[in-house]
């Protein structure tokens, strides 16, 4: 960093910091999220080990429930026109229009989409020096009514079975900054529209008030089509806004896993010696007691781990490739909490201006799609 752009730092970071009391979370570099989880690797709480054998993209559990369906909604293009207090469970939409989620809201006839090269969509304040730094205006006239808001309801019940375990509420997708409310009361606020976000509603949930189990809960979410990160997100593409993926809620033992780490990987060599190696296996990131069993394609036992013993060596493990992609079947047990992934072994590294994998080159082709489809835009 030269010594223009160190002070070009200081100045942004002493005028955001004077600012940011009075900053709107959309338009505050300084705020990313409000009480979202920590991300965290993805896999969902299985019923029994025998889930995890399948072929299928995810094993079937009875501890998730998709959210996706007609959800109500009251769209605005001013951001000072929207809706207030329409998280209230005895609000009234009963005149509001319906959508359907997971979509992009200019694909349904709310807004238009639109498509920028080199320009910003909204007018360029990233100045560092300048006192709008991150504000959203309309890219013409200046103004602060250019940050289209959709308002979005819906209502949901959490199973019986469920009862005394953590649930979670997980937005895959949703462009570009949001807050969110159970019942009527604030759960959280997440920007990063291609991450997902997973907020903690136990405490939230109709039950956890005394009143009946099962009961019904109301789900309220706004979206902001723009934010602060918009400046950083601009690329030559359409621009789609709304909860333009999956909207899902599971549930978790309170004491049970929330996020492990595995690492696959040779001994020293052998992937480039034969198909047939002496595989490393590593599990981190777990804490208390909890036990690990690896599996190979006939569902025999080659590994098992512990917090004891994260990691193993297997002999006679099969690589994995493109042309044959053989996959290990892995289950983490924590108490009552049972999870797994599907694991390849495979060695990968650049020599030279050659990508190699498993010892073998490999040239690859492809083109940059930006999930773009003519019906349903990015969803």
């Amino acid at each position: 960093m030269n010594k223009t752009e160190t002070i070009a730092l200081a100045v942004l970071s002493a005028t955001v910091l004077a600012r940011g009391a009075e900053l709107n979370d959309w338009e505050n570099p300084q705020v990313n999220s409000r009480n979202r989880l920590p991300a965290r690797t993805y896999a969902m709480p299985l019923a029994d080990e025998a889930a995890a054998f399948t072929d299928a993209i995810e094993p079937e559990t009875p501890y998730k429930k998709s959210l996706n369906g007609n959800w109500k909604i009251k769209w605005v293009g001013d951001p000072a026109r929207r809706p207030d207090g329409f998280w209230a469970t005895d609000f009234d939409d009963a005149d509001w229009n319906e959508v359907d989620v997971p979509s992009c809201l200019e694909m349904r006839g709310f807004g238009s989409p639109n498509y920028t090269n080199v320009n910003y969509p909204h007018k360029d304040t990233s100045n560092p020096a300048g006192a709008d730094f991150a504000a959203i205006r309309d890219r013409f006239t200046g103004r602060a009514d250019y940050n289209p808001v959709a308002s979005y309801r819906t209502t949901f019940t959490v199973p019986e079975a469920w009862a005394g375990r953590r649930v979670i509420l997980r937005f895959d997708g949703v462009y570009s900054a949001y807050y969110v409310w159970v019942n009527g009361q604030m759960v959280g606020y997440a920007e990063d529209s291609k991450l997902p976000s997973e907020f903690d509603v136990t405490d939230y949930l109709a039950q956890r008030r005394g009143e009946a189990e099962g009961g019904e809960n109301v789900l309220a979410v706004q979206v902001f089509r723009w934010c602060d990160g918009s400046f950083l997100e601009d690329q030559d593409m359409f621009r789609f806004t709304g909860i333009f993926r999956d909207v899902t809620l599971w549930s978790m033992p309170k004491d049970g896993i929330w996020d492990f780490t595995v690492k696959a990987g040779f001994q020293h060599g052998d992937a480039e010696a034969r198909s047939e190696a002496v595989g490393l296996l590593s599990l981190e990131g777990l804490d208390g007691a909890w036990t690990g069993e690896l599996f190979d394609g006939e569902r025999n036992c080659v590994a098992r781990l512990s917090a004891e013993n994260p990691s193993a060596e297997i002999a006679g493990v099969k690589s994995w490739s493109a042309e044959k992609p053989y996959l290990y079947t892995l289950i983490v047990r924590k108490g009552g909490d049972i999870r797994t992934k599907k694991v390849g072994f495979k060695e990968q590294k650049v020599v030279g201006n050659t990508f190699f994998v498993n010892g073998q080159p490999i040239k690859l082709k492809g083109v940059n799609r930006h999930e773009s489809d003519p019906d349903n835009g990015r969803t």
